[in-house]
């Protein structure tokens, strides 16, 4: 038996967790990128099948990697359902993995709910608050996850070593909201994948980064012009085993991480970047224990990790840690913020702001009021809205710190988007309009409609483009509200346009009208409703204008047949 010569170690249990960082599209576009992760999870599916000691693996705590797959492998749907209820594949519960401060609120919680609703299609849901993804943590995280039902929150971007000298702290957000948190330790989410595994599988280790050829493995390449510049790929790998690194690694690990927790549950993670699993981990778990009998390790999942964790902790020691986590100092027990992709790609943040804009502000809530006059609106148009913005979330996307042809299909996910937004509004309005009982005023009865959709009275001068059909126009118009009470307007130019007239009745046509550029001082516009206004033709005003006085410009006048 080998005395270890580590410290504090008895009495505590090594959870090692099985899991991949799983970059939807970053150093890939997502349709190349796909083909790795069906190899990936038919991977983790042949595992789970056929070795019942590897306990569980973990899809980085999203859920939209499930329906990528089952495009492609429909048949395996049946299999992926019976292990997520067997709680040996753990999904959700984010659909994406975002950047939380390049985005909005609403889009978080549309992330949470798609990842929720995507989790349970296909068995459930895994309830950990595993964000490390994000380049820090926004200050209502702890509320939001509560209010989703997940307890612990584990991460470690924007938190330090100095922030809580113990991987345990307790969050307190926004609101007060108090949540147990996890910072995890050295090399946060792949401890073990860096001390352990790839010294025992690869004979690798954390410094080391260059391939070489007399490793084997047939690296693969094309050589022409058109795919010269593409990555290599491993065709055949090289199994291999190096047990000996195993005893060295593992006082390595205890020795740098068994002081940074507060409870006997030590974590453990097995995961890096697009890596996968390997059936090896249940050998080298075996193997650590032949080394040191006395060592509890354990291939455990994050859902029984947290459980034994809450049955051990002792809240209220545990350093209280408050808001927005963005701590810049980096540590070995923390992560690089990348402060610098806030910035980068800006029209991608601007375009994101539009599609949330359209979606948010504009389509969903006159998407429920047409619902108010009878409109049917059991259509999952916004669904696919917040759908295609969710999935722009994605931190390497949003951040802009990917190639540029993910970009560019980022833009298209948010033109198409927008689109559906500006559909759903304009068929919203058009029902709205549809059921006003709106006066017979005058012959031309034309009318203009203020929409407030806020919650609060409106007064405000807006920014107008109104038509007048060219039959009625006279150069000029008013407009009364329905009292009779003229309202003021201010026309900064007129020009004649056709716009097409589309019609589902008749063939499209074109209307010939006049478009007056102008601004409208609208006044006590109701919270949540709409006023009516009524529009009259009139002659052109004249305005008297004086001839030019020599000395006349010291009287700072300017004048032309609008203005004076």
């Amino acid at each position: 038996m080998t005395k270890p010569k580590m410290k504090n170690y008895k009495d505590k249990t090594f959870h090692v967790i099985s899991n991949t960082h799983w970059d939807r599209e970053w150093r890939y576009p997502f349709q190349r990128n796909r083909q790795m992760l069906v190899d990936m999870i038919d991977k983790v599916l042949e595992i789970l099948e056929s070795e019942l000691e590897y306990r569980a693996f973990h899809l980085d705590s999203q859920s939209i990697v499930i329906k990528d797959y089952l495009e492609v492998r429909p048949n395996k749907e049946e299999q992926i359902i019976k292990f997520v209820k067997e709680k040996r594949l753990f999904i959700g519960p984010w659909y994406v993995l975002p950047e939380q401060f390049q985005v909005g609120g609403e889009n978080l919680i549309r992330n949470l709910l798609l990842g929720h609703k995507t989790s349970k299609r296909y068995g459930r849901v895994s309830k950990m608050g595993y964000s490390p993804f994000s380049w820090g943590q926004i200050s209502q995280l702890p509320q939001i996850y509560k209010e989703f039902g997940i307890e612990l929150i584990m991460f470690y971007r924007g938190v330090n070593s100095i922030d809580s000298p113990k991987a345990e702290f307790l969050w307190i957000g926004a609101d007060g909201t108090e949540a147990v948190s996890s910072r995890f330790s050295t090399m946060p989410r792949y401890n073990f994948y860096f001390y352990i595994y790839r010294p025992a599988v690869h004979n690798e280790f954390f410094a080391d980064v260059e391939f070489k050829w007399s490793r084997g493995g047939v690296p693969f390449h094309f050589t022409d012009k058109q795919l010269a510049e593409e990555d290599y790929f491993i065709v055949d790998p090289v199994d291999e085993y190096f047990p000996g690194n195993i005893k060295k690694q593992v006082e390595a690990i205890i020795n740098d991480q068994v002081n940074d927790f507060t409870t006997p549950h030590v974590i453990w993670m097995e995961g890096h970047d697009s890596s996968g699993p390997n059936i090896k981990t249940v050998n080298i778990i075996k193997d650590i224990k032949k080394v040191f009998p006395d060592l509890d390790v354990v291939h455990s999942t994050l859902e029984d990790y947290a459980k034994l964790l809450f049955e051990s902790v002792d809240i209220n020691s545990l350093k209280k840690v408050h808001g927005e986590r963005r701590s810049s100092q980096f540590d070995r027990r923390s992560g690089n913020m990348y402060g610098y992709t806030t910035s980068a790609r800006m029209y991608l943040k601007q375009k994101n702001f539009e599609a949330e804009k359209w979606t948010q502000f504009y389509a969903e809530p006159f998407n429920i009021f047409s619902a108010l006059t009878g409109r049917d609106i059991n259509d999952k148009y916004l669904d696919k809205a917040w759908e295609l913005i969710v999935q722009n979330s994605s931190h390497d996307s949003i951040g802009g710190c990917s190639l540029d042809q993910i970009h560019n299909d980022m833009m298209d996910r948010y033109r198409q988007a927008i689109e559906i937004s500006k559909g759903v509004f304009e068929r919203s309005v058009k029902q709205i309009v549809k059921n006003l009982d709106l006066p017979k005023v005058s012959d031309e009865n034309l009318f203009l409609v203020a929409f407030n959709s806020n919650n609060y009275l409106r007064n405000e001068v807006v920014e107008c483009f109104i038509d007048i059909p060219k039959e009625f126009d006279k150069g000029d118009f008013n407009i009364y509200d329905l009292n009779g009470n003229e309202i003021e307007k201010q026309i900064m130019n007129a020009k004649p346009y056709q716009p097409v007239l589309e019609q589902l009745i008749d063939r499209p046509m074109y209307f010939d009208i006049m478009r007056y550029h102008c601004f409208v001082d609208l006044k006590s516009v109701p919270e949540f409703g709409y006023k009516s206004f009524w529009l009259k033709p009139s002659e052109k005003s004249k305005v008297k204008i004086q001839k030019s006085k020599v000395g006349s410009a010291v009287h700072n006048i300017l004048e032309n047949d609008s203005l004076k």
